[in-house]
């Protein structure tokens, strides 16, 4: 099944085909907190409204202000070499936690700093799905209270969380337009993603960040 028709039935698993329209939505992306090359992104969508959001691999990248058409799925799709992989049920816990903005609560630090607070969610995320490693405490303890919300069963699959796979608009399914997936939450609650930090100012040059 292609990308396209992935995105359908999976649309319609959640729910929510009554109100899917074949022209795929789109997405700009402004630079946030963070010192990474990741996230925090904020994203401004023609369907899902705005929140803030994490890179999932390192291998493809977003253009600050560029404008993509995306589709929602369960999988990492490519990272430059071709691979497909499940969202990690670690990854969906942190996202959660975040945009309900209790990382901090989880870090013990009500006062951290966004940049901080901000590293430490990729920095987890990356090393969650097998991106890059760290060495980071915070990102490291993140892992551990995933690890445990999961082990004790206060947490288990996906949630509500979702991949937003972006792409070239024009050119959804196709590998070599692929672009950096990042994270959604499906339905998006309202004001989802804001609650973790303060306003974001839009950045609108053409920085490319994995």
């Amino acid at each position: 099944m292609n990308v396209r028709l992935q995105w359908v039935a999976a649309a319609a698993a959640m729910g929510l085909g009554a109100g899917v329209c074949l022209a795929e939505p789109t997405a700009v992306f402004s630079d946030g907190p963070g010192n990474t090359e990741g996230g925090i992104f904020r994203a401004v969508t023609s369907a899902n409204g705005t929140f803030d959001t994490f890179c999932s691999e390192v291998g493809e990248g977003l253009t600050i202000g560029f404008t993509f058409e995306y589709t929602i799925s369960t999988n990492i799709l490519y990272n430059g070499n071709g691979t497909v992989n499940p969202l990690n049920g670690e990854t969906a816990f942190l996202y959660t936690k975040f945009v309900a903005g209790e990382i901090r609560g989880i870090l013990g630090n009500p006062n951290m700093p966004e940049d901080t607070m901000a590293d430490a969610i990729q920095l987890a995320i990356w090393k969650i799905e097998s991106e890059r490693n760290t060495v980071d405490p915070n990102a490291l303890a993140l892992i551990a209270a995933a690890q445990a919300a999961i082990g004790s069963g206060a947490w288990s699959g996906l949630g509500n969380v979702r991949v937003m796979n972006n792409w070239d608009v024009g050119h959804i399914g196709e590998q070599n337009h692929s672009k950096q997936d990042t994270l959604i939450i499906v339905p998006l609650p309202p004001a989802a993603g804001l609650a973790g930090i303060g306003v974001l100012g839009l950045a609108t040059g053409a920085r490319r960040r994995k």
